[in-house]
C-alpha cells in the first residue's frame, strides 16, 4: 500500500498497461484458437488422403496376389 502512496506515478502507468494486455491476451486466445481450428481440419484431410491411399495399396496388393 505504500508503494502506490509514494509512487503514485509508476502505479498510474502500471495500471492503464493492464487494459492494454488483456485486449492483447484476448485477441491472441482468438487467433491461436482459429489457427488450432484450423490445423485440426488439415490433419483430418491428410488422414483421409492416407486412409484412402492404403486402401487403394492394399487393393492394388491383392489384385496381383490373385492374378499370380
Amino acid at each position: 500500500m505504500i508503494a502506490f502512496v509514494k509512487g503514485w506515478l509508476l502505479t498510474l502507468v502500471l495500471l492503464s498497461s493492464i487494459p492494454p494486455l488483456v485486449f492483447a491476451s484476448a485477441v491472441m486466445s482468438i487467433v491461436i484458437a482459429k489457427v488450432a481450428s484450423r490445423r485440426q481440419v488439415t490433419y483430418s484431410e491428410a488422414a483421409t488422403v492416407v486412409e484412402q491411399t492404403l486402401s487403394s495399396i492394399r487393393t492394388v496388393r491383392m489384385q496381383t496376389q490373385m492374378i499370380l
